[in-house]
């Protein structure tokens, strides 16, 4: 039960396993599809700490992993960048923890949201997805469109920012809970977004401090460490924030009714994945480069509706209908993606050759693979630390793969370095990474199998 678990653990069996997720998504994953992998982590972490039945883990595995990827749309390299810079290192910082910031407070709102999900109707909640697109589209319009306020080089290549537009979309989101909140409902979804913004905001802005001031040194990578930093801090405030609320959470708040299983949410979730992958290529050749048409309909319309947390928006509303939707949307399109990026790795970083026919047959064997073992493991005992387990560990294996699975290392020419000199050769900082993913790991798999017992589920 909850009050078995003390509250250092609240606070670093999340800590760790983001870290472990945050490193993952630097190396296997960029962008918002590879941040659901920290988001999945912190959130089995907190329904194992609560003691949720598979059914309700899977809803908050959703909200978590969902709500953590929203941020990865922002842009941060140039910001970076600027932090490490000496004319722009105020500025760079100040941009790496306001979207540190934004990053939490919109992931820890929609996980707050998530954990107390029978509060609302499926009418409310789909009210409240709507409501923070509106509010994204204004605050990218009014803020980040016209630069109002730049946190990126707006000489060297700028980058279009979208920090203002999440803002506004966590602001529209949390008025929203408010409002929808039963009277005398405890404020649970502030609090993970209060406590989130906290975590991310001085977890991005320290872990920034050590590509700022760490020494050069080739065999350890400080833009990881910032990672991992990140991940850390970010993951034990949520960590934090779930033991201040526990007793709401079991009391009554946490999502403890069964959620329907039909399977058309699951069908669906291919057509959207296809749309948001190929449907922007093909309207880029179907509309002309210029003119009023393409202006109106893809610089605004389509910049909503294919933005991740459009996507997201819809993922929670299929979700939402059917726990297996939910288990493979926060499961299997997390690794969905992460075999998605490895396969073209293997061609342009790996120097193996692989057509286009070739690549989809990688992702479709692999991922279909690892949907197949979550439906298993779903149905099966102790399906929630089970399922972790499943995720944790093949995320880790497709980072193993990437860095070892190299032409140059397996097959050297006559006379090259053998599999361990061309590895340091090529990558020196690899023992630090992968050392740190290692440790983690098994602190992580520890904590799931010793402090939570594989037994069947009966909560």
């Amino acid at each position: 039960m909850h009050d078995e678990h003390p509250r250092w653990l609240y606070v670093c069996f999340p800590a760790v396993a983001m870290l472990l997720g945050w490193g993952l998504r630097g190396y296997i994953g960029g962008g918002p599809f590879g941040a659901m992998i920290p988001g999945a982590f912190v959130a089995l972490c907190i329904s194992l700490l609560l003691g949720h039945r598979a059914e309700v883990a899977a809803v908050v595995a959703l909200f978590g992993a969902i709500g953590i990827g929203y941020g990865g749309d922002m842009t941060y390299g140039q910001t970076l960048g600027l932090a490490q810079g000496e004319g722009a290192m105020v500025w760079g910082m100040l941009g790496v923890t306001v979207k540190g910031a934004v990053w939490g407070l919109l992931g820890g709102a929609v996980l707050g949201i998530g954990l107390t999900r029978d509060v609302y109707t499926r009418r409310q909640l789909l009210a409240g997805l709507l409501l923070s697109l509106l509010g994204f589209y204004l605050g990218w319009k009014l803020i980040n469109e016209p630069r109002l306020i730049y946190f990126s080089d707006p000489v060297n290549k700028p980058r279009e920012e979208s920090w203002a537009g999440l803002l506004a979309a966590a602001l529209a989101l949390l008025a929203w809970e408010r409002h929808a909140r039963p009277q005398g409902a405890p404020g649970v979804p502030a609090r993970f977004a209060l406590l989130g913004m906290l975590g991310g905001g001085l977890g991005f802005g320290l872990g920034t401090l050590w590509l700022v001031f760490g020494p050069k040194n080739v065999y350890i990578g400080w833009w990881k460490m910032m990672e991992f930093s990140f991940g850390l801090i970010f993951g034990g405030f949520l960590g934090y924030a779930a033991w201040t609320q526990r007793e709401h959470l079991v009391s009554g708040a946490a999502p403890l009714s069964p959620v329907r299983d039909p399977w058309w949410p699951v069908a669906a979730l291919f057509a959207l994945i296809a749309g948001f992958f190929l449907a922007p290529q093909f309207l880029s050749e179907a509309f002309p480069a210029t003119g009023t048409v393409r202006a109106l309909v893809l610089g605004d319309l389509l910049r909503v509706v294919f933005s991740f947390i459009f996507f997201g928006a819809v993922c929670i509303a299929l979700g939402i209908n059917s726990t297996g939707a939910a288990w493979h949307i926060a499961l299997t399109i997390t690794f969905f993606h992460t075999v998605f990026d490895l396969s073209g790795d293997l061609v342009e970083h790996n120097g193996f050759t692989l057509g286009a026919a070739a690549q989809v047959l990688v992702i479709a064997l692999a991922t279909g693979g690892f949907a197949f073992l979550v439906e298993r493991l779903r149905k099966g005992s102790a399906p929630v630390q089970s399922l972790f387990l499943l995720v944790m560990w093949a995320c880790y294996g497709t980072a193993c793969f990437k860095s070892f699975f190299h032409r140059e290392y397996l097959f050297p020419e006559p006379g090259a370095p053998g599999f361990v000199g061309a590895l340091m050769d090529k990558e020196p900082g690899i023992l630090f990474v992968h050392g740190t993913f290692t440790i983690s790991l098994l602190i992580t798999t520890y904590f799931i199998v010793r402090r939570f017992s594989l037994a069947p589920d009966s909560k």
